[in-house]
């Protein structure tokens, strides 16, 4: 922790906390001006790294670095300024000069920031809802009717429920921390792609109310498995049966993103600018274990003794309704997002 003690006057001193993290790049382009200001104007500054210090940081409404706490109360993160460090300086040197006089009611400039905290179980709740899905139950019951044909023995499924929940989460993981990564290594991408997000959010949830319309009149579905997955797919059932389903994992993450990703875009873009990275890949993870969560217990109930045709059954009665329901959602989340709502 580096400490840099400077005196005002001899009545009060200004003390201002600084949040950053590792290898952050914003961190390291705002530290210089925050140490030109608090030297200037004689403050207390203090330096945190937010991963050892995340409690403090928590309790200041913190989840974004760089971050700077004056005299306790006011708070300044990264969303206030937005890489623009004339700004920055301007915010600080106007929270230094008015935190003695006017203790007693500054504002909290990042209120918004706690206001719209994500939490493990919010995230996991969305995880879930993806995870109960039409296309993930057709591949899981294809896969199960597969290998029960071949003759494999029953715990073979669990295998192929331990691949294919990990291609996904792998997948997922990779994707989000890159999204992630890359908005923390270059900032001024954040609006791009959380606009593209919002934008394709609203064509998902509309495609999925329309894809409920088609299953309505047509009994078939407007996302296609390309036939390449299906052949893949079938030499599950032939061959190493955990690798394959890893893959098949990950290629259905990827191939079927429209059908099962648009609740991932909408989590992504909640945690784009609003967490570090170590916090976002904290709220990934719990999301790819709601995804996974349904898979995993019908995985183990198709082990002993639910029939792949019961799923096939399910997916089939309540697919147009899940559909219609995804789609209505989707929608209020892409203009809940768009509105800063959430």
């Amino acid at each position: 922790m580096d400490l840099v003690i400077c005196a005002q006057n001899t009545t009060s001193v200004t003390t201002v906390d600084y949040f950053h993290e590792e290898g952050c790049l914003k961190c390291q382009q705002a530290l210089p001006v925050i140490e030109e200001v608090t030297n200037s104007y004689g403050c207390n500054l203090t330096s945190h790294e937010i991963i050892s210090s995340y409690d403090l940081a928590r309790g200041y409404g913190i989840s974004v670095v760089p971050a700077v706490v004056v005299n306790e109360r006011t708070v300044i993160t990264y969303n206030d300024y937005q890489g623009d460090l004339t700004l920055l300086k301007d915010l600080l040197t106007q929270a230094i000069v008015n935190g003695p006089e006017e203790k007693g009611n500054i504002s909290i400039i990042g209120e918004d920031e706690t206001g719209r905290a994500l939490s493990f179980y919010l995230v996991f709740v969305a995880g879930l809802l993806a995870g109960f899905n039409p296309c993930i139950l057709a591949v899981m019951a294809f896969l199960a009717t597969l290998i029960l044909s071949s003759g494999e023995n029953k715990k073979d499924i669990l295998k192929m429920i331990v691949g294919f929940c990990s291609g996904i989460f792998v997948t997922y993981m990779v994707v989000g921390l890159s999204i992630l990564g890359t908005v923390h290594i270059l900032p001024s991408l954040k609006n791009m792609i959380t606009n593209t997000m919002v934008i394709l959010i609203f064509i998902l949830g509309c495609w999925h109310i329309y894809d409920a319309y088609h299953l309505r009149m047509h009994s078939r579905s407007t996302f296609h498995t390309p036939k390449t997955m299906v052949r893949l797919l079938e030499r599950t059932a032939r061959s190493n049966v955990l690798t394959l389903s890893f893959v098949s994992g990950g290629l259905f993450s990827l191939v079927k993103a429209p059908c099962v990703g648009a609740i991932y875009f909408s989590i992504l873009d909640m945690l784009v600018g609003r967490t570090d990275l170590a916090r976002g890949a904290f709220y990934l993870a719990a999301y790819n274990l709601g995804v996974i969560f349904p898979i995993i217990v019908l995985g183990i109930l198709l082990g002993y003794g639910m029939s792949p045709e019961t799923i096939t059954e399910l997916k089939e009665n309540k697919r147009v309704e899940i559909r219609f329901f995804t789609g209505i959602i989707l929608i209020l989340l892409g203009l809940l997002l768009y509105l800063n709502v959430i």
